[in-house]
């Protein structure tokens, strides 16, 4: 059975949701918390098409932080037995931050077999889920032939324009989801960029106020730092809630023919 990445993602999902850790969606990803007190990002590499970890730590020894990765490896092959995790590797650092990132995938054996461990009692397998036909509910639409999927999404269609999109992918979070989903993108707090879209998510009443927040802060991100920052978190977030208010940014800011 030949599963897309998005399928992936979402298993690895419900899987970690299944378990001990806590889940917290975030844009275009999601983060886990252990009881160990580590967190852990994951997310899907549009670029590549693979599935990234992301670990942040404050700890500079290399043998302490190597410590960290191999208790985070540890927290996360016991609540998904069935991923491989590559070796973390160090991406970036800086203020004291470093940022160590790896690629998971799911063994094609676990599509093979339908078989998937999921639970607190994953360490001694007590737990199976079983992918059958009339199970698809656990784990929706991971499943759907070609055919239905188009027909369940000519019935959901509904033709918006960008700015009703962007209202309406806004109204799904809260301030505290916002903040969250900028410091997922490292945009700094001082980031002009940042500052544009908290401003255009409180403006984000009716389709003429969010235009003309937009446009405004538009005006405002005329530096190549502004500008780099928004080509950045618009290519992070190509699947993410905040997309369409990044679109029309980039619209207003480089222009509508320009691809940002």
């Amino acid at each position: 059975m030949n599963q897309t990445i998005e399928n992936k993602v979402s298993i690895i999902r419900e899987s970690f949701r299944a378990g001990r850790a806590d889940l917290i969606e975030m844009s275009g990803s999601f983060r886990v918390d252990f009881e160990s007190g580590q967190t852990a990002y994951i997310y899907l590499e549009t670029y590549d098409n693979s599935i990234t970890v992301r670990f942040e730590t404050k700890e500079a020894d290399p043998e302490k932080c190597r410590h960290e990765i191999d208790k985070l490896r540890d927290a996360l092959l016991k609540e998904i037995s069935f991923a491989d995790i590559s070796d973390f590797v160090e991406a970036q650092s800086s203020n004291n931050r470093f940022v160590y990132t790896a690629c998971m995938d799911i063994d094609a054996s676990v599509f093979f077999h339908e078989t998937i461990i999921i639970g607190d009692n994953i360490t001694d397998k007590n737990e199976i889920f079983s992918v059958q036909a009339d199970e698809r509910k656990s784990l929706p639409d991971l499943f759907e032939t070609e055919s239905e999927k188009v027909e369940t999404e000519n019935e959901k269609a509904v033709v918006l324009s960008p700015v009703e999109k962007a209202i309406e992918e806004l109204e799904t979070i809260d301030a505290k989801m916002l903040r969250q989903s900028l410091d997922m993108m490292n945009l700094k707090r001082s980031s002009n960029v940042r500052v544009a879209l908290t401003r255009i998510f409180r403006s984000a009443g009716d389709a003429d106020e969010l235009m003309r927040s937009i446009k405004n802060e538009a005006e405002k991100l005329t530096s190549r730092n502004d500008h780099e920052e928004l080509r950045m978190i618009k290519t992070i977030n190509a699947d993410g809630f905040l997309e369409p208010v990044i679109g029309l940014l980039c619209e207003e800011v480089f222009g509508e023919n320009s691809e940002c």
